[in-house]
């Protein structure tokens, strides 16, 4: 049987936290890759990636929101340090070639929706593994 796992959700995205109130969810004012560069930072301090950096299909460039669960760990993830470094680079790499737009908000809020709904069905998941 498998420990228990304290998992947390790291994110730039309202509708993740009202969505999830019993989660650990820490809703953060930041850009894509600020939520990126935050969760490398709890890498460092020995926490691991749940789910992958750069899911779902929408282009770094082309969303504002970054959803990223993590579990608390007690040393450094080796795997999760190279993910994320290689997430943040190929974010960078999109937004030097093609900045985000400065999207209306009813574009924005569909964006929260998609986020939203590939964090759901990947939440159900983990949940499941763990």
């Amino acid at each position: 049987m498998k420990e228990s796992v304290k998992m947390f959700i790291v994110t730039n995205n309202s509708k993740i936290k009202e969505s999830f109130p019993e989660k650990d969810v820490r809703l953060i004012d930041t850009s894509y890759i600020g939520v990126l560069e935050e969760c490398r930072k709890y890498i460092h301090k020995g926490s691991k990636l749940l789910s992958h950096p750069l899911y779902g299909s929408v282009k770094p460039n082309e969303t504002p929101y970054r959803t990223v669960i993590m579990a608390e760990g007690d040393g450094l993830d080796y795997q999760s340090v190279e993910l994320i470094e290689d997430a943040i680079n190929t974010a960078s790499k999109f937004q030097n070639d093609k900045k985000t737009p400065n999207w209306i908000e009813s574009v924005m809020d569909d964006f929260r929706v998609i986020d939203l709904d590939i964090m759901t069905n990947t939440i159900s998941r983990i949940q499941y593994e763990y």
